[in-house]
């Protein structure tokens, strides 16, 4: 084989390792199942009906019973599938919380109750019993507006489990919410902006500049939205933006929706102005929005959808000088699982599953860290995957051609050295 052969055949492998990489790297974790487990199961509303008995709100009491769904099925009697540590409704593992742990394990929470630790109430009970004398995550349960950044928060401080399904668990638990919850009447989620996520570097705005930003968010609640739905400011609400302008509706109401229906996404179209004169103070901001009814409710108050006042995020460096007016496009798409930039859905997956480890690793020793996600998404790769791709997919694609360009010019090689060794065999004769 030649070596440019050779070299075609590396440069393929390559190729083809990265899309593996990207697409089926990913292991499967002992009693995750890959497939998609069903919803409303047969303990879905009584678990349900349990956490909103105790004062959780509707879409925090389905994130907590979406992921009951993946753990177990909410089967009190489960087993870790291939006889792993896991046990019953959360899958606390055996050797920490399910019999080992001190003053924090079924076993031992069930003797003092004088009841069967197979149980459905029993366990569901130590489910609170832990959140409320042990944290696990219970304060940032309750900071939640919203049925994805409940289950998140459950699944990450309470489940900590790493590579699991978060998409099904989000699923799970907004079937929940449909079967036996209320839909909030004022709820909006994330698909798009167009100005750079607060995780990435700030959007520049010079003094004098106008920038075109639009933000496209989906009606999530049960009421159509109007002219009256507003993007304000908010941390704190209702605050004068210094990069308001003319087409503001006020310096802390950047726009409006207009008319916008469930389940529809609306566009908030605005610009960021830098101030001009003293105002113009060089300085990195962080401008924050959240959305308002007005004389109704902001989204993000007790009993509605959010998002909340800290998550819809512009930072913004604001430098001396002039410029002519910039326009960001229109809009970044959302991330896997449909987050908001800086919430809870997005960012690094935590550690490997353990069936319910505590955090620190006295049940197992998982900790909280970076990971990959199942499936082709984008928090499943790293920031260089994309030009590493583009390089090989160019370096194969020229290699093709070099060789498709060879195949001629052997063939006319071999028409001219034939004469010629025919003349000097007629010399030797």
């Amino acid at each position: 084989m030649s070596r440019a052969s050779w070299i075609e055949i590396v440069v393929l492998a390559s190729l083809g390792g990265t899309v593996l990489i990207g697409c089926s790297g990913v292991p499967e974790v002992e009693g995750e199942s890959s497939a998609a487990l069903g919803t409303a199961f047969a303990n879905d509303k009584p678990a349900y009906d349990f956490f909103v008995g105790k004062g959780l709100t509707s879409f925090q009491a389905a994130g907590i019973v979406g992921n009951l769904d993946q753990e177990s099925g909410v089967n009190p009697a489960s087993v870790q599938f291939g006889g792993g540590p896991g046990r019953g409704i959360a899958q606390w593992s055996v050797g920490g919380r399910w019999d080992t742990s001190a003053n924090d394990n079924v076993l031992s929470y069930a003797n003092t109750k004088g009841e069967s630790s197979g149980s459905l109430n029993l366990q569901l009970e130590f489910i609170w019993y832990e959140l409320t004398t042990f944290g696990y995550g219970y304060s940032q349960l309750k900071a939640t507006t919203n049925v994805t950044d409940a289950t998140v928060a459950f699944m990450d401080k309470y489940e900590i489990c790493g590579t699991c399904d978060q998409t099904q668990r989000v699923a799970d638990a907004k079937s929940v919410l449909s079967a036996y919850g209320v839909v909030p009447s004022y709820a909006a989620t994330f698909v798009s902006q167009s100005w750079p996520y607060a995780s990435m570097p700030a959007l520049t705005v010079k003094c004098g500049q106008s920038v075109v930003a639009k933000l496209v968010l989906k009606n999530a609640g049960g009421k159509s939205w109007d002219g009256s739905t507003r993007l304000g400011t908010t941390m704190p609400r209702d605050r004068a933006s210094i990069f308001s302008g003319s087409d503001w509706l006020a310096p802390d109401r950047a726009a409006t929706s207009g008319a916008v229906a469930p389940n529809a996404d609306g566009t908030f179209t605005f610009s960021f102005h830098g101030p001009t004169g003293a105002a113009c103070v060089p300085g990195t901001y962080h401008e924050f929005f959240g959305v308002v009814q007005e004389g109704a409710a902001w989204f993000s108050d007790s009993g509605q959808g959010g998002p909340p006042d800290n998550q819809l995020e512009a930072l913004i460096d604001l430098v001396p000088g002039a410029a002519a007016p910039a326009d960001l496009g229109e809009g970044k798409p959302a991330d896997d699982a449909g987050t908001m930039p800086g919430g809870s859905d997005g960012g690094s997956t935590p550690a490997a599953d353990d069936g319910g480890t505590t955090p620190g690793g006295s049940d197992g020793g998982s900790t909280n860290g970076s990971g990959a996600q199942g499936g082709c998404s984008v928090a499943g790769s790293t920031s260089s995957d994309g030009p590493v791709l583009v390089f090989v997919l160019m370096l194969a694609c020229a290699l093709l051609v070099a060789r498709a360009r060879r195949q001629p010019i052997r063939g006319a090689a071999r028409t001219r050295r034939s004469p010629r060794r025919s003349i000097s065999r007629a010399s030797l004769s």
